[in-house]
């Protein structure tokens, strides 16, 4: 197994809704969830390429991935009010109405830590080239060259129950992780193939250990304990 190291840089402020919560209370998750950096990365082995059969071989290698997180020393999170379009029920028409959405913000880049058993050098190429997690909002830049090393133990990574060593204080993010399970296939996340299924994200957790929090109205920074 090699484990391979990116940093990343967002190029602004970015925003992941919550798993489950509605798009008019859209409260963003701090960090982006295991499945939205693997399906990332199949993203870009298809784009890069154009060979959709090259972005299925990756989804088969990357789906049960370990993905860990080295995290920034703070975190700042901003809740706005903002005016979105939203289609009317049974019309084509579209209305205004508002609603509230988190973005967020590092001091400094975030490092993503994959392993990777089978084309570990495919996996480390296309780690580098990815420019977005998910939502158009969430550019990044690759910002050294990947490198094989192992994840330092503060890291943090998605689990489905509470750390036993739970000293300090958490932040409980609830994230999604691609279902482990060998029936779950490419087809089952295309949006341009078939409907997803149920059976295809399963609900892990980040429990962030946190230092210290300044927080005013509509926004909290985060100091990460080291």
């Amino acid at each position: 197994m090699v484990w391979f190291k990116a940093e990343y840089e967002f190029g602004s402020l970015f925003s992941y809704r919550m798993p489950d919560f509605s798009s008019q209370y859209a409260l963003s998750l701090p960090l982006p969830g295991p499945s939205t950096i693997k399906l990332a990365t199949v993203a870009t082995a298809i784009e890069s390429t154009g060979n959709l059969k090259y972005g299925k071989e990756i989804f088969e290698l990357i789906k049960n991935a370990e993905i860990k997180i080295g995290m920034p020393k703070r975190i700042g999170i901003s809740n706005v009010l903002i005016k979105r379009l939203k289609k009317k029920k049974d019309k084509k028409e579209l209305e205004t109405t508002f609603g509230i959405r988190g973005y967020v913000h590092f001091l400094e880049p975030i490092e993503i830590y994959v392993n990777a058993k089978e084309y570990a050098r495919d996996i480390g190429n296309l780690l580098r080239r990815i420019r977005r997690f998910g939502t158009s909002d969430s550019l990044v830049c690759c910002k050294s060259p990947i490198s094989e090393e192992e994840p330092p133990e503060n890291c943090i990574e998605a689990v489905d129950h509470f750390p036993e060593k739970a000293e300090r204080n958490m932040l409980v993010v609830p994230v999604k992780d691609l279902n482990q399970d060998e029936k779950v296939r490419f087809e089952h996340v295309n949006p341009y193939d078939e409907a997803p299924s149920k059976d295809v994200f399963v609900r892990k957790f980040y429990f962030i250990p946190i230092l210290n929090s300044r927080e005013g109205k509509n926004w909290t920074v985060y100091e990460v304990a080291p």
